[in-house]
């Protein structure tokens, strides 16, 4: 028979439980009953009954303390599974569930809903699961596709998901890059779920791939060409519940429908860049930022085909109306104009979103309000980039304004003996095997440039754990303490000069 718990997770995730004794979830659901605003308040009660209750109809029912304990008495006499209370609660749903729990019967509430609906939906859970699931995954195609005549953008649809399952949701590109996430409110483990995920890369409950439509022949054409899957994406659910089937069930029905929106998504902002030309700008601005890094050239492992597959995704990060990407797959560089709104003054949030999608330098310029401005500001951006790659900057963002800092750690090796000293202060890191080494190298890079162990742990790829140990060891082997900040300015500056040497 199926249990409170399975009733929640399949019809109301986004429920918050109020109150609940031991055991209270597993019990079984019967049948369901609706609290009338009359005497009497129900119809029947049966042992197993799941009573929906709604929060108008309560304060009418139970108007003092007294009669929501007699309400409550009789609900546990009656051996009802579950108390559901729809709509915004007041005082007469907080004794409700206090005296519930006392008595062993979960409370749960339902901020948004419709009593009557949800008494339909509970009876068809009941009667035939299936069908209510399958129900439930049409209600949320529904709901997409309507969201998908309104706009392009992937995050509203990523967020009507995540809202719609009470999961946290990542939609992924071809590469397992992150193209949208998104956490709701209820319930609260969804949020840790999401920043888990993006730090680590941990905690997928399930992943649906996102086929590429049998329409698009040429785009499986071209993947097959390249040995890889014929897939545009995956999404995501996150958390450590295993997915429940309704959950894989409303996944895999939406799933065609997100592999169209990605291929629409850069069919539409090709077709815009194409009518604007080069000269576009992203309509919410200004402000406007240039970012600018090195797109892989003709010696590089990449074909000409991965370069432009790459650059359809990329597109995806943001919508056309905040980011535009300039050029085309045979440009030397990666160049986008982005919006610095109010949420991003300095561009730094989608330079990051860029850098982490491209795992390479990226340079943001100085935002910009003149539509003139923007060849200025990207010949600023290539003259950072020279000058980070120059200092052996790792992938990152690297900032315009500060072209002149990047300009003095690059020139840092021309000072009188400076590889030597360099060495003398390094020399218990470059002692042992090169792979070695070379860890050590990159871990005390990382610690010195990140703001925290957990950038540190990210920007390496490793758990944060790991960074707490190989610091400890770097520390001994030295005889160093790194919270010490004229050692760090000078290992960070030895690092730079060792690391130049080696080019």
């Amino acid at each position: 028979m199926t249990t409170v718990a399975e009733v929640l997770a399949d019809l109301m995730p986004t429920a918050r439980t109020v109150a609940v004794g031991e055991g209270a979830l597993d019990r079984p659901v019967a049948w369901v009953r609706v609290l009338r605003a009359r005497v009497p308040a129900l119809d029947a009660l049966e042992p197993g009954d799941l009573v929906i209750v709604p929060s108008g109809v309560l304060d009418v029912v139970v108007p003092t303390v007294d009669e929501a304990d007699q309400l409550v008495d009789a609900l546990v006499r009656g051996a009802a599974s579950a108390i559901i209370v729809v709509g915004a609660g007041g005082p007469s749903a907080g004794r409700l569930a206090e005296r519930a729990a006392e008595g062993g019967v979960a409370v749960v509430a339902l901020p948004d809903g419709e009593a009557a609906a949800l008494e339909r939906s509970v009876i068809e859970l009941l009667v035939n699961r299936r069908s209510a699931l399958e129900g439930r995954a049409e209600e949320l195609e529904r709901r997409l596709e309507a969201i998908a005549l309104r706009t392009t953008d992937l995050g509203a649809l990523v967020a009507s998901i995540s809202g719609f399952l009470g999961r946290a949701v990542v939609l992924e590109g071809r590469r397992g890059d992150p193209l949208a996430a998104h956490a709701p409110e209820q319930p609260p483990s969804a949020a840790a779920a999401a920043r888990r995920y993006l730090s680590d890369r941990e905690g997928v409950a399930l992943r649906v791939p996102l086929p590429v439509p049998p329409a698009d022949g040429d785009r499986a054409r071209q993947l097959s060409r390249t040995g890889e899957p014929p897939i545009r994406g995956s999404l995501l659910l996150l958390g450590d519940a295993p997915a429940t089937e309704g959950e894989r069930l409303a996944c895999e029905r939406v799933a065609a429908l997100l592999a169209l929106e990605l291929g629409r998504d850069v069919a539409v902002q090709r077709a815009r860049e194409a009518a604007r030309r080069s000269e576009s700008l992203p309509s919410d601005g200004p402000p406007w930022v240039v970012i600018v890094a090195r797109q892989a050239g003709r010696e590089d492992v990449e074909d000409a085909e991965q370069r432009e597959a790459l650059r359809a995704e990329l597109r995806l990060l943001a919508p056309n109306r905040r980011l535009v990407l300039r050029g085309d797959s045979e440009s030397l560089e990666y160049r986008l104009v982005a919006v610095a709104g109010r949420d991003d003054p300095l561009g730094l949030v989608i330079a990051d979103r860029v850098a982490a999608f491209l795992r390479r330098i990226v340079v943001v310029s100085r935002p910009f309000n003149d539509a003139g401005a923007r060849s200025p500001a990207e010949a600023e951006a290539r003259d950072a980039l020279e000058a980070a790659e120059a200092y052996g900057a790792g992938p990152g963002v690297v900032r315009a304004d500060r072209l002149p800092a990047y300009r003095i750690l690059g020139d840092l090796h021309n000072l009188p003996d400076a590889e030597r000293l360099a060495r003398s202060l390094l020399e218990p890191m470059l002692r042992g095997r090169p792979a070695a080494v070379a860890e050590r190298m990159r871990t005390l890079r990382a610690v010195l440039d990140a703001p925290g162990p957990a950038e540190a742990a990210h920007a390496l790829g490793v758990h944060r754990n790991t960074i707490a140990y190989r610091v400890r060891g770097i520390e001994e082997l030295g005889g160093w303490d790194l919270r010490d900040p004229e050692l760090r300015v000078a290992l960070s500056v030895a690092l730079r000069i060792v690391q130049h040497a080696q080019v």
